[in-house]
């Protein structure tokens, strides 16, 4: 796989695809100010303590076995602040490009990897995919695959047929990434392979540290092998997950029952459309949909009927 001359920070649009799709990520610079990224972490700091303080954050989750990193899932509905995270122009027009015009947000959560904190093992965000099979070979029955019955290997150029991205993952630096601190780590050119790391694979010997600047943005190819690093360090690390898939797939968060009406009510079209309410080719449907083909909700919809 690529070692040599990897991806670096860029704003333009251009390299950003072409890192995306050779590398499997693509790096934005610069793609929040000071003002913005001194918000964002103080409203991350106030709802994880809020939610600690309320018993919100569950323990033995699959990222956080330990207890010890903390998500803040449906940022959608925790500060008008996290809403342009979302929207932003560069970060479409590359989720765009793997994914087609039509997708929706499947997550949009804050990541808190505090001190003591281990490595996280690698894993691909789209670990779901039935693996590509010959017509009469075996295979796992959609709803029985799970992160254990996925197919592992080197993560080295594939020479047979693999799926496509289906998803894709935009990490925002809230703060500084370190080596100390348990940055993100990859494995360039991994969405290639058709692999998925066996399960608690052990990855500082062959993933890159991403290292960057508070206001970074980085996107990876849903099958990117990828996962955080260990904390080392006396300070907490944020990030913010905001992540598309295509719109025919179920979405990590329900976020058509999970968002606040009041904000569904006064949110865009682009936006009402991120949250996965326009119907796609009649899937997402409730009934009759409006003019801008938006699902509508029951109360609007028709009920019994008899005619005369």
């Amino acid at each position: 796989m690529p070692k040599q001359s990897l991806p670096k920070p860029t704003q333009k649009r251009s390299q950003a695809i072409s890192d995306i799709d050779e590398y499997g990520y693509c790096i934005v610079a610069n793609a929040l100010d000071g003002r913005i990224i001194d918000s964002l972490k103080l409203r991350i700091q106030e709802q994880a303590k809020a939610e600690r303080d309320f018993g919100y954050h569950r323990k033995g989750q699959v990222q956080d076995a330990d207890g010890i990193n903390q998500w803040i899932s449906t940022l959608i509905n925790k500060g008008e602040v996290f809403e342009s995270l979302i929207t932003n122009a560069l970060v479409g027009a590359i989720v765009s490009h793997l994914l087609g015009e039509e997708f929706i947000l499947s997550d949009f959560s804050a990541h808190v990897v505090r001190p003591g904190a281990k490595s996280l093992p690698l894993h691909i965000d789209q670990w779901w995919m039935p693996a590509p099979r010959l017509p009469l070979d075996n295979y796992a029955r959609v709803s029985d695959i799970n992160r254990d019955n996925t197919t592992t290997g080197a993560p080295q150029l594939a020479d047979t047929p693999i799926n496509p991205p289906c998803v894709v993952n935009a990490f925002w630096a809230i703060s500084d990434f370190t080596l100390q601190n348990g940055a993100t780590r990859l494995v360039p050119g991994s969405h290639l392979s058709g692999k998925q790391p066996p399960p608690n694979t052990v990855h500082e010997e062959f993933s890159i540290p991403l290292i960057v600047p508070a206001g970074t943005c980085t996107i990876w190819d849903g099958r990117t092998w990828h996962g955080a690093g260990a904390n080392t360090s006396n300070e907490e690390r944020y990030g913010v997950t905001t992540y598309y898939g295509g719109p025919q797939f179920r979405p990590l968060t329900n976020f058509t029952l999970g968002t606040h009406a009041a904000i569904v009510e006064k949110a865009s079209l682009q936006l009402r459309r991120l949250l996965g309410f326009k119907v796609w080719n009649e899937y997402g449907r409730t009934g009759i949909s409006d003019e801008e083909g938006f699902a509508l909700p029951a109360n609007e919809q028709l009920s019994t009927l008899k005619s005369n």
